[in-house]
C-alpha cells in the first residue's frame, strides 16, 4: 500500500479536480499541488526527517528551491497572457465597448466550465485590486486613492488569508468529529476507511478552496506587477492603458461570477466524491506509469 501511496501524483490530482481548461492561463498551476507534493517528498525520508542539520537541508528535502522557481516562471507566464489578451485594446484595435463585450464573452464561458464561478470569483477581485492600486497612484490627481487602493489590496489578502485558516480550523475540527462518530471501520494497519475519507471530502475541498483563493490572490499580485512594471515599456501611457485593460477584465470576471453563483446548484456529496475518485484514479495511473 505504500508503494500505492507514494506513487500518487499530486499535481495531476489537483489538475484533474479543480482543472478549468479556459481558466488556466489566469491562475497557472495551483500552488496546493506543489505543497501536497512537498509533504510527500519529507514523508519518504520516514523517520530521518529529524536528522536535518539546517535549514537549507529542510529546504531541499521539501523541494523549496524548485518551488520558488515554479512560483517565478507561473507569475511570468500569467502576465505574459495578459499582456497578450489586453494588447489589442492597449493597441487602439479594440474599442472601450469592444474589450468589455469580449471580456464579458470570455468571462461567460468559464462559468460555463466545472466551478468556473468560483474561478471568476478568484480572479476578478484580485485584478481589480492591483489596478486600483497601480492607477490610484500614477493616475488619480486625488492623493488619497492610492493609499486607499493599497489598503484594498491588502484587506482582500487578509480577508482571504484568515478564511483559509478559519477553514482549516473548521475542517479538522469536524473531519474528527465524522471520524469519532461514524468511522469505526479503522483498519488495523492505523489507517482510516476509506468510506470515512469518503464523508470528509466536501469538507475537504471547501478548505482547498480557500487555499486556492489565497493561493490566486497572491500569484496575480506578481503578475501584475511583473505587467505594469513591464522594463521593455517606455510609455507611462501605456503602463496606466495596461492597468485599464486590467481593471476591465477583473471587473467583468466578477460580475459574471457574481452572477453564476447566484444561479449555480451546491454540489451533491456524491458529486464531490466522484470528482474527487476520478481525480486520485487518474492520478494515481500517471504515478504508476512513471
Amino acid at each position: 500500500d505504500g508503494d500505492s501511496e507514494l506513487a500518487l501524483d499530486p499535481y495531476v490530482f489537483f489538475s484533474v479536480l479543480f482543472g478549468s481548461e479556459h481558466v488556466e492561463p489566469y491562475v497557472g498551476e495551483l500552488s496546493i499541488a506543489s505543497t501536497f507534493d512537498s509533504l510527500l517528498r519529507l514523508s519518504k525520508r520516514g523517520e530521518s526527517t529529524a536528522s536535518f542539520e539546517s535549514m537549507e537541508d529542510f529546504k531541499a528535502a521539501v523541494g523549496w528551491n524548485v518551488h520558488l522557481l515554479r512560483t517565478r516562471k507561473r507569475e511570468a507566464d500569467i502576465a505574459i497572457h495578459l499582456r497578450t489578451r489586453i494588447n489589442d485594446y492597449v493597441e487602439g484595435f479594440l474599442t472601450l465597448d469592444a474589450f468589455k463585450d469580449s471580456c464579458y464573452e470570455e468571462a461567460a464561458t468559464i462559468a460555463k466550465e466545472a466551478s468556473g464561478a468560483r474561478y471568476l470569483l478568484a480572479i476578478g477581485p484580485a485584478m481589480v485590486a492591483e489596478a486600483n492600486y497601480f492607477l490610484g497612484y500614477r493616475k488619480s490627481v486625488v492623493k488619497w486613492r492610492g493609499p486607499v487602493g493599497n489598503l484594498k489590496r491588502k484587506m482582500l489578502k487578509l480577508r482571504r488569508k484568515a478564511s483559509m485558516y478559519k477553514s482549516i480550523v473548521y475542517t479538522a475540527k469536524e473531519s474528527f468529529g465524522i471520524i469519532s462518530s461514524e468511522c469505526e471501520n479503522i483498519q488495523q494497519e492505523g489507517g482510516v476507511s476509506m468510506t470515512c475519507l469518503s464523508n470528509t471530502m466536501p469538507l475537504i475541498l471547501e478548505m482547498a478552496w480557500k487555499i486556492n483563493y489565497l493561493d490566486i490572490t497572491t500569484t496575480l499580485a506578481g503578475a501584475c506587477q511583473k505587467l505594469f512594471y513591464d522594463a521593455n515599456i517606455l510609455s507611462k501611457e501605456e503602463r496606466l492603458l495596461r492597468a485599464q485593460a486590467v481593471h476591465i477584465l477583473g471587473t467583468q470576471f466578477y460580475l459574471v461570477g457574481l452572477q453564476e453563483a447566484g444561479n449555480a446548484t451546491v454540489s451533491s456529496v456524491d458529486e464531490i466524491k466522484d470528482r474527487a475518485n476520478a481525480a486520485f484514479a487518474e492520478s494515481m495511473k500517471r504515478g504508476n506509469a512513471d
